[in-house]
């Protein structure tokens, strides 16, 4: 990479770091062209000049969020616990206590996949990953004998970021439900198609949270 190349790269990650500054301080409808470029401290016109408009940036910015979610996922299901404890401690990332800046925005992107559809795969590909990781552990416990499975694996995965998504577009609609309900209600889902003892998500989470204060209920990785 020449030092022009780099240099543009260097400016666009400002601009992006800008980007979520000011996500951080607003409301999705505050943000504009020139909040970000005086956060950047650069002129509107230089912002534009390395992308064509706020919803490109908004994009690219969700995009980078996006891997980073997906990373946090994985570093879940590298640990060396049961998969059990696993998979409630993806659950409890999935349905995170506060939804996040990051997660709002991937939410809101949604709606500007028409207008830039080569966003789609990046979109697409997050939502298999999740999948991926899912089946990935109710494989494992299947095979160690942890889980008796109730579906095939994939079709319980698939359900399972299906419920993380519809229980974190909850609060963006304005659901009053508390954050530890719409866990339990996923982790009962998990306990019946595993094959599991009522109450075992519960337990999982509640363990794995005493041995470790920094448990996996951050900004979940959708």
């Amino acid at each position: 990479m020449n030092a022009a190349a780099q240099r543009r790269l260097e400016r666009r990650d400002e601009i992006i770091r800008a980007f979520w500054r000011v996500a951080r301080s607003r409301p999705r409808r505050s943000i504009n062209v020139r909040a970000v470029a005086a956060e950047a401290d650069m002129s509107p016109a230089n912002v534009l000049h390395y992308f064509s408009t706020l919803d490109e940036l908004q994009m690219t910015a969700v995009s980078g969020a996006m891997e980073q979610f997906a990373e946090q996922r994985q570093a879940i299901l590298d640990r060396p616990h049961s998969a059990t404890a696993r998979i409630f401690s993806m659950i409890d990332a999935g349905v995170p206590d506060r939804i996040s800046d990051e997660l709002r925005q991937v939410y809101e992107s949604v709606a500007l996949l028409s207008e830039y559809p080569e966003y789609r795969p990046v979109h697409r590909a997050l939502t298999e990953r999740q999948i991926m990781l899912y089946r990935a552990l109710i494989e494992i416990g299947a095979g160690t004998g942890e889980f008796v499975l109730a579906s095939p694996p994939g079709m319980i995965a698939r359900n399972l970021v299906a419920l993380e998504d519809a229980y974190d577009l909850y609060p963006l609609a304005g659901d009053p439900t508390p954050r530890e309900e719409c866990r339990a209600s996923v982790r009962s889902y998990a306990e019946l198609a595993l094959g599991l003892e009522a109450g075992a998500g519960a337990a999982a989470s509640e363990a794995h949270n005493a041995g470790d204060s920094s448990d996996a209920r951050e900004p979940k990785a959708r």
